[in-house]
């Protein structure tokens, strides 16, 4: 399922599918933690190795279920990220956009991205696995350009990576990201 429209607001969720390889992930290291735990309680090195990894796999499946709870809402003046909190974020007040690009391979295939989006009191992020990332991707690449927003040369790199490259981006945005 794909990002839906409202009256000129886009809403993007992170979709269970999406989600899915990360609860099993953190539900196979909560059964290894958790059982390693059991089998030899009285063990204080058992207790601090496995334990470590049941409190470690336990925070990796709340920060997932956090993704599933959020919600970003776009329009053309904000986004806005909904969930465990409600963070609200002009396009005309952003100050510093960042995309990361995270490799799982040598070859540089496979991995997502990070886009973080900050203005003086509030940073919203989001990565690629978000339904509609290049859209969100698209509408901060469009304020770096309209806002002279400051940026890196490795956000402009990912950018280009997705698409998001223009002559006039390039004549507009100088070295390092410094706004000519």
């Amino acid at each position: 399922m794909g990002p839906r429209s409202l009256d000129g607001m886009s809403i993007h969720r992170y979709s269970l599918q999406n989600l899915l390889p990360d609860y099993l992930r953190g539900g196979a290291g909560l059964i290894i933690g958790g059982g390693g735990w059991l089998l030899a309680p009285s063990a204080l090195h058992v207790i601090v190795i496995f334990g470590g990894l049941t409190v470690l796999f336990l925070l990796f499946t709340m920060r997932t279920v956090a993704r599933q709870c959020t919600r970003i809402e776009m329009t053309d003046d904000a986004i806005a990220s909904g969930g465990t909190r409600r963070l609200t974020l002009r396009w005309s007040d952003l100050d510093h956009v960042k995309l990361r690009y995270y490799s799982t391979r040598r070859n540089r295939s496979g991995g997502w991205m990070t886009l973080k989006l900050t203005s003086d009191r509030t940073a919203i992020s989001v990565d690629s696995n978000i339904d509609g990332f290049d859209a969100i991707a698209a509408r901060a690449a469009r304020s770096i350009i309209d806002n002279r927003v400051a940026t890196d040369d490795i956000t402009l790199a990912n950018l280009a990576a997705l698409g998001l490259t223009t002559p006039d981006q390039k004549s507009s945005i100088g070295p390092a990201g410094v706004p000519q």
